[in-house]
């Protein structure tokens, strides 16, 4: 059996992993660092995976007694004849809808916030009913309940999900047809959350107050994620083995990390280099470019960046992800260098692959000569000196 000493020291490996408690519950413990309690059983002759919550929200203690519940509800329940066995109720069509889209996900936090988001708010509803009994006017009141509540986004998510669970469904032959298409159509508007970003005379103290910040690593990121404005999970989760520092001075970014077919490439400036060189003597002996401070094993948190942001006083005004926004802004305004070239530079491509091949070579000799004027453009912003020319 389990105990709280063990579940607390459990820590995150590459690939989810199982702790046994006792009558089959057990802990899963994912890449992200979620810890959630399910059971594997059969019932009708088909496998079931049941989810009770998250560790800790849902304690040691708490988890037992659930389980115990769960099972004296199933083993008193009649066995269900040959029609009921071949349809699941709406949570084992979600189950299994998880098991083939999980690992599809680019970020680790969705790992948990996913199957946590149905346990919360459509598990209770309709998870215990046969997925072919459910009606469309069940799906339409139990999202609209969840945007009337003030969860705009959260609404917009479950009824994607639940769409993309009766969709699942459907491909593998567990029903003929369903309800939920198109179920984001009954919401009302969604309010759109841009990413604050300081306007371009405003870059200079920005930059200035992150050169002030006393802790290395993250001083060292912001600067990275300004020179370079890349995404903020693509800049925290970066390995060394990434950055040829050399003559290429190229950062290339695999495909496979990103969850695209095509590597990104990101060239170097000089001043890039002098960051990597100066990180490289407190980083660059592990595998990490920025490593947690207590987990060396693993990359900073989602919100260091961002909340070092905030202690610099720009909470409301400038995101990691505005770096972006500005370098758009200020390369577009320039009138210096073709939309096409400052696009492929943001990595705004077509997520469809099928759509188009894509040239690796595209435009990298202009995107070289853009990335050193963006970062000379910076270095001026931050000294109040003249703005650089082509």
């Amino acid at each position: 059996m389990l105990t709280q000493l063990q579940i607390r020291a459990a820590e995150a490996r590459d690939k989810p992993y199982k702790l046994a408690d006792r009558d089959g519950l057990y802990l899963t413990v994912l890449p992200s660092g979620a810890k959630s309690w399910r059971y594997n059983h059969r019932l009708a002759g088909k496998a079931q995976t049941k989810t009770y919550g998250q560790w800790p929200t849902l304690s040691l203690a708490d988890a037992r007694a659930a389980h115990a519940a769960y099972r004296a509800g199933t083993l008193a329940t009649p066995q269900p004849g040959p029609d009921r066995a071949a349809t699941p109720t709406f949570e084992a069509a979600a189950v299994a809808w998880l098991a083939d889209y999980l690992p599809t996900i680019r970020k680790g936090k969705n790992q948990s916030s996913v199957p946590a988001s149905l346990e919360q708010h459509v598990y209770p509803k309709i998870g215990r009913q046969r997925i072919d009994h459910i009606t469309r006017v069940q799906l339409v009141d139990l999202v609209k309940a969840i945007y009337a509540s003030g969860k705009q986004e959260t609404a917009y998510k479950v009824a994607q999900r639940i769409t993309q669970v009766f969709d699942h469904a459907v491909d593998t032959g567990r029903i003929d047809a369903h309800p939920a298409g198109r179920l984001t159509r009954v919401l009302g508007a969604k309010t759109v959350t841009h990413h604050p970003c300081v306007p371009p005379d405003q870059a200079g103290a920005l930059l200035r107050a992150i050169a002030a910040y006393p802790d290395l690593i993250t001083r060292a990121g912001l600067l990275l994620a300004a020179h370079t404005f890349v995404r903020t999970d693509e800049l925290r989760s970066a390995p060394w083995v990434e950055f040829d520092r050399g003559k290429a001075a190229l950062w290339t970014i695999p495909g496979a990390r990103i969850k695209m077919a095509e590597d990104h490439e990101v060239p170097l400036s000089r001043q890039v280099l002098r960051l990597l060189k100066d990180l490289a003597v407190y980083t660059g002996e592990g595998a990490l470019l920025l490593p947690g401070a207590n987990t060396p094993r693993r990359p900073i948190s989602e919100n260091t960046l961002l909340f070092a942001l905030y202690r610099l006083g720009y909470k409301g005004a400038h995101t990691v992800h505005g770096f972006r926004a500005l370098a758009s802004t200020v390369l577009n305004e320039s009138g210096l260098w073709r939309p096409d070239v400052i696009e492929r530079q943001l990595d705004h491509r077509e997520r469809d692959n099928s759509r188009r091949p894509y040239n690796r070579a595209d435009y990298l000799a202009e995107r070289r000569q853009m990335m050193q004027w963006w970062s000379d453009w910076l270095d001026a912003a931050q000294a109040q000196a003249p703005r650089p020319a082509a």
